[in-house]
């Protein structure tokens, strides 16, 4: 990652006018608690940097980013002339101050753009990659890859992750992939090697494909544990299993396997993501208890409220079907699929209609695969056409998505002590929701300016 600096704030020599974030640098004297002083050994507070000495030059690694505006889509709050300070990466300061920039400090002028916290992505495959080998179709080749070219797999995996991040989205959740990838994608992604999201993986997942034949109770916590031990930051679960080529979903677990497999992630401190297409395994599956339900079509009322109650996410992915209608030569998929897919569509955007009314969570997920990265929020523009504000939309694709994973603390705004995952959009986001679809102009991650 390259690091845009516009502009640095110095520190004459000796000036006693010269402030920093806290405090007031005299001619010789000790910077200000929680500032950066010019005096000898003056010392920054939080997020701040270390002070110029002798009255010399600051020198610190932070970094400062202007904007015209800066929207929290916790609340809707717009600040107008916003600056965001970061310390290494995380952010140190919000608001308006100008004397909060330390002395020192690289300043990014993104002044022409409204800022946002990175958007969260909550439910991708990394690893579901084709080289589009002539003759060949997706599904299959990307086992061929797994099992064959490992590398060739690599690179396309790095390429998706770079087309994701242009689309704003600074954390991917990647709820079913290789560990073989997907680990050493995040380790090239947080060492600035890769440009890519910030990742949160689950590893292969978990399905009986033997059902109705019943899973002993250690078998299926085995199966959790394994998880773990591959790396896993959260459980990926399919409820049911869908053929490409018909559509039809049959179920693979019991009520009480899913609630096994639910209270063992848990008490291994994971959040767990629950796959569940048809309307009866959605059922099962919400009472079960995951932090958030992939897919699901059909759902009622008390399945809404059942929601409510768990404190279970929603995680619709209605775009993903428009993307496979789409695509369905390049599938290989009959033409009389094109329907199936347009009536999965209207069931999903009918569920996540109803569920929005009645005030479930809903996260933005767009289940990219193959050639879907890039197109990660579309989702967005569905989720207003089930209902929503643009203000509640970036609500899914801040705050929900990172809520779903348990990472609210973290990642979601732009706030003291988060991650410095923020983006910059041209136009309003509060009033045309394809502002933040289609106008993305920067991105930073971990605090390192994306060259995009």
């Amino acid at each position: 990652m390259a690091l845009l600096l516009l502009a640095t704030v110095h520190c004459g020599p000796g000036n006693e006018n010269t402030t920093g974030a806290g405090g007031t640098g005299g001619t010789g004297g000790t910077g200000g608690t929680g500032g950066i002083g010019g005096g000898t050994g003056g010392t920054g507070g939080v997020g701040g940097g270390t002070g110029g000495t002798g009255g010399g030059e600051c020198v610190t690694s932070d970094k400062a980013i202007r904007f015209g505006k800066l929207v929290h889509p916790e609340d809707g709050t717009v600040i107008d002339k916003a600056i965001v300070v970061i310390h290494e990466d995380r952010i140190s300061y919000v608001g308006t101050d100008e004397k909060q920039i330390p002395c020192g400090a690289s300043v990014i002028d993104w002044s022409a753009y409204t800022g946002l916290p990175g958007l969260v992505d909550a439910h991708v495959h990394f690893t579901y990659q084709t080289d589009q080998e002539p003759g060949t179709l997706p599904w299959t080749r990307v086992n061929w890859l797994m099992n064959n070219n490992v590398y060739k797999l690599m690179d396309l995996a790095r390429n998706a992750a770079l087309a994701t991040l242009k689309t704003g989205v600074t954390t991917a959740i990647d709820k079913g992939g290789r560990d073989f990838i997907l680990n050493p994608l995040r380790a090239e992604i947080m060492s600035g090697k890769t440009l890519g999201p910030r990742m949160y993986n689950s590893i292969g997942g978990i399905s009986n494909y033997k059902y109705p034949a019943a899973v002993p109770t250690e078998e299926l916590k085995n199966w959790v544990h394994l998880q773990v031990l591959r790396g896993a930051d959260l459980v990926k679960v399919w409820a049911d299993k869908c053929t490409d080529q018909t559509l039809e979903c049959s179920p693979t677990f019991t009520f009480d396997e899913l609630k096994l497999l639910v209270d063992t992630s848990h008490q291994e401190g994971l959040p767990i993501a629950i796959h569940a297409y048809h309307q009866d395994t959605a059922k099962l599956a919400i009472m079960a208890g995951p932090d958030s339900i992939e897919h699901p079509e059909g759902l009622d009322m008390v399945d809404c409220g059942n929601m409510i109650d768990k404190g279970t996410i929603y995680v619709p992915t209605i775009d993903h079907n428009r993307y496979y209608k789409d695509n369905l030569a390049f599938f290989g998929y009959a033409p009389d699929l094109e329907a199936k897919f347009e009536a999965y569509i209207q069931d999903n955007l009918a569920s996540a209609t109803q569920a929005h009314q009645v005030g479930v969570k809903i996260a933005m997920g767009s289940d990219a695969v193959f050639t879907g990265f890039g197109e990660n929020t579309r989702e967005l523009a569905w989720l207003v056409q089930a209902g929503m504000t643009p203000l509640e939309a970036l609500r899914t694709a801040t705050l929900h998505g990172a809520e779903s994973i348990g990472a609210q603390n973290e990642i979601g705004k732009v706030a003291v002590g988060y991650y410095a995952d923020i983006i910059a959009v041209e136009g309003d986001p509060l009033t045309d929701i394809n502002v933040v679809i289609h106008g993305v102009r920067k991105v930073m991650m971990g605090g390192r300016v994306a060259d995009l």
